[in-house]
Formats: C-alpha cells, structure tokens, sequence
C-alpha cells in the first residue's frame, strides 16, 4: 500500500515512519527526556517519582512509536502520559493521605541536589497550585512549550491553557514575593 506526500513522493504503508515522522526512538528519548522528567517532577512534586513516570511515559510512547507522525506528535504524547501519571500519582497520595496513611511531608528525594532551597520554595509554591494552573506552568514555563502545544499534550483548548497560565503566574509571584508583571 502506498500513500502520496505532499511533495509527490510515495512512501510505502509499511515504511517504519513517513519524513516528519521522529527516526529515531534513542535520539528522541535522550532530547526530550530531562524536560518530561523534569515537568512529570514539578507536578509530582517529587525529582525521583517524576524519572519513575517519565519512564512509564517513554515506555508507552515506545509501544507506539510506530503510530507517532511527527516529532510534535511524539512530544505531544509524552508529555501528556507523563503529566496524567503525575496527576494520577498524586489523587493516589491524596486518597491514602486522607484515610490516614500518610507520608513525610516532604518528598523523598533521592538526589541531594535537588533539596536546594530554590527546589523546595519553588516546589511548594507549585504545590499552592491548581493540578490543571501547575501542569500549565510547567509545560510553557520550565518544559518550554508553547500554548498550542501545551493544549495537546493536555487536551485543553489554548484559550484554556493560557487562562490557566496566566492564573498560575499570578499566584505564583504573590506566593514567592515576586513583583508584578508590567505589560
């Protein structure tokens, strides 16, 4: 079976990707994986629950490598697993912290670095948020999409994203002490 590109060449069905499509999953996994472990982290909050989710991201992209069109798409679906486990992750720990099997309060953290006082003030500022306010600011803000792409991976309107950014910012300033945003 044969399908017509753009540029009028012909690419067969069981070619592993079309030209857009990512080549390569190890390249892909090495570019992209910080920042969805980062992002899946900052929703998380917790650095070593953010890498085990970024992993179980990588792994169900992997298993669909072969449906992924585009570089955009790729990023757009692990991105979207990762923050959904974060998401997940999270309604567990509430749930078990409401019947009274709870946690340290603060996360676990297996990386020494990572127990700076930026990560923790930042940390718990995000905790302040809204799970759809966060999830927005750590996709544009510290995993630098924009608002479209953004959308995607959440599966929200850009409007949408952007309202919630917006909103997360500001309580993000008035949290850290920030001052306002001049327009």
């Amino acid at each position: 079976m044969e399908m017509a590109h753009a540029e009028g060449t012909v690419a067969r069905a069981d070619d592993p990707v079309s030209d857009d499509a990512p080549q390569d999953f190890d390249t892909f996994f090495r570019t992209y994986f910080p920042g969805v472990a980062r992002a899946a982290a900052l929703v998380a909050r917790d650095p070593s629950t953010g890498q085990d989710l970024a992993q179980e991201a990588f792994a169900r992209l992997y298993q669909r490598w072969h449906d992924m069109t585009s570089v955009d798409h790729a990023r757009n679906f692990v991105y979207r697993v990762a923050i959904n486990l974060a998401r997940s992750h999270l309604r567990k720990h509430l749930r078990l912290s409401l019947f009274g099997w709870t946690h340290s309060d603060e996360p676990a953290m297996s990386d020494p670095s990572a127990r700076s006082d930026d990560w923790l003030m930042i940390a718990d500022a995000l905790a302040a948020l809204s799970p759809r306010q966060r999830a927005c600011v750590v996709l544009i803000d510290y995993s630098d999409m924009d608002a479209a792409s953004a959308a995607k991976a959440l599966g929200m309107g850009a409007g949408t994203v952007r309202v919630h950014l917006m909103r997360g910012r500001r309580a993000l300033r008035e949290r850290l002490d920030l001052p306002k945003e001049e327009r």
